[in-house]
């Protein structure tokens, strides 16, 4: 085994134990089940930390756990992982919100809380611009598909983002202080931060390469186009 089979093996290893490190750990922490609000760090962390971030990295050539799985089942998984992940986060959306009608408490007057809400809206347009890149094929008269799926995996990165960004404001809420202190405090703070490089990582190493690069055709017809230029010009000089 080289280095750089080992380096990609740790890579992807890395990636996906902090992923299964903060779910586990979150799940440990609220104990699901003890009250209205125990639901909302769990599904929140198991819709974006464990569903959403595995969904987006099994395009990665360095994390992904599906190397040898065709393009067309990656895509399949990819959609169902989301969709689980859009279902886990409405149930932790609605536990918060119910929670907080029953305190008779104030919406939204947090950062973690203007944060989240934007988070929740993105998912749902990441979720329409996924559908647009599906079916990328049937709107190439308007669009070239490699931007649409860029668009996507553009908007995909923001919207986990901002997720990340949640969990790690979550950090300084009164709930998790009571709760989480010293080096744990300090790992659930970076963790999601790291995955957050990691699929900016890979989006763009995987697009913005693709969409700057030419292809041959529209390289040849530029070609063409400035050798033809010089010819007109000299006929119609001739022509005068």
């Amino acid at each position: 085994m080289n280095i750089c089979t080992r380096t990609i093996i740790s890579t992807t290893m890395v990636f996906h134990l902090i992923t299964g490190a903060i779910t586990v750990f979150m799940l440990y922490t609220a104990m699901p089940g003890s009250d209205l609000f125990s639901w909302h760090p769990t599904l929140m962390t198991i819709a974006f930390c464990l569903l959403m971030s595995q969904a987006i990295v099994i395009f990665s050539p360095e994390s992904s756990l599906l190397q040898n799985s065709s393009r067309a089942d990656k895509v399949q998984l990819h959609w169902i992982l989301n969709m689980f992940s859009i279902l886990a986060a409405a149930g932790g959306f609605g536990s918060i919100y119910l929670n907080k009608e029953i305190a008779g408490k104030k919406h939204f007057t947090t950062w973690h809380g203007k944060f989240g809400l934007a988070t929740c809206v993105g998912v749902i347009l990441a979720a329409l611009g996924g559908l647009a890149a599906k079916y990328s094929g049937n709107l190439r008269n308007y669009v070239r598909p490699i931007n649409i799926k860029l668009y996507h995996a553009t908007g995909a990165l923001v919207v986990f983002s901002m997720a990340m960004t949640t969990i790690c404001l979550a950090c300084y809420s009164n709930w998790f202080r009571k709760r989480v202190d010293g080096y744990l405090w300090r790992c659930a703070f970076w963790s999601p931060i790291i995955l957050v490089v990691c699929v900016a990582r890979q989006v763009t190493q995987s697009y913005l390469p693709r969409v700057a690069k030419p292809t041959s055709s529209a390289a040849t017809s530029s070609e063409r186009k400035r050798v033809q230029q010089p010819q007109q010009q000299v006929a119609k000089e001739k022509a005068q």
